[in-house]
């Protein structure tokens, strides 16, 4: 918690490049952290929703630190996927899911790991929203309690629950990976009104005006990923559009 608390403290809105160990070879994703280094993104997310190898997760984390200061968040999909040389984790609970894997199971699993390794953790709490037509990888994966884009109060009271019951630090509203849409303002803005802890939204994100309205709605952290591994430059304008 405390990074992401001191990095608002210092600046009123970040950004995140994920980086998913499935889609390139650790000198392309080293290569790619640098380039969004450069354009000022704030931390690398290191992660997949389909991504079981911890070699591969621990030689695309070493190969980023190697061509960046910032630091590296696991954002992982199963214990399979914790590496110890990360400097965070995102500890998440993937509130809307069916799935015990994805709300206890697999964080029994990874929370010896996290513990012995020294990798310090954020809580968060996940929450999957379909945008589109489309189904995404996350979501065919996760057995979802499914929150459509115009389920405005079926999120906001996953978001309170995470706060209030469960305690966590922060909030993920993610539309997943190659979404159609990004999560409305409407329901960003509902949650921020909610909640006092930092929202983090990432998919559908494609350009710099569609970031500046996630934030403006409330958003304190843009993730993207798709865009960093389809068309970087865009980056570029997404953070200086967030960042002022």
């Amino acid at each position: 918690m405390a990074f992401i608390d001191d990095l608002l403290r210092e600046q009123p809105k970040a950004h995140f490049t994920l980086i998913d160990p499935e889609d390139q070879t650790p000198a392309e994703a080293g290569r790619r952290a640098r380039v969004c280094e450069g354009y000022g993104t704030d931390a690398v997310m290191i992660g997949g929703s389909t991504v079981s190898d911890r070699v591969k997760v621990f030689d695309t984390v070493k190969a980023v630190k190697e061509c960046v200061d910032v630091p590296t968040i696991l954002f992982p999909n199963s214990a399979e996927a914790v590496s110890e040389n990360a400097d965070y984790i995102f500890f998440m609970m993937l509130l809307n899911s069916r799935d015990y894997r994805y709300l206890v199971g697999e964080q029994l699993k990874g929370a010896p790991l996290v513990e012995k390794w020294g990798i310090k953790p954020i809580s968060m709490g996940y929450i999957i929203v379909s945008t589109g037509c489309k189904e995404t990888t996350v979501e065919r994966m996760a057995k979802l309690d499914k929150i459509n884009g115009d389920d405005v109060e079926k999120a906001v009271n996953y978001a309170i629950f995470a706060e209030r019951f469960l305690g966590m630090s922060c909030v993920y509203l993610e539309a997943g990976s190659g979404a159609e849409k990004a999560v409305s303002a409407e329901m960003i803005g509902a949650v921020r009104d909610a909640v006092s802890i930092p929202i983090i939204v990432g998919g559908g994100i494609t350009c710099g005006r569609i970031a500046k309205e996630k934030t403006d709605a409330g958003a304190d952290v843009i993730v993207n990923g798709t865009a960093v591994e389809s068309n970087i430059e865009v980056i570029e304008d997404i953070i200086r559009e967030i960042k002022g």
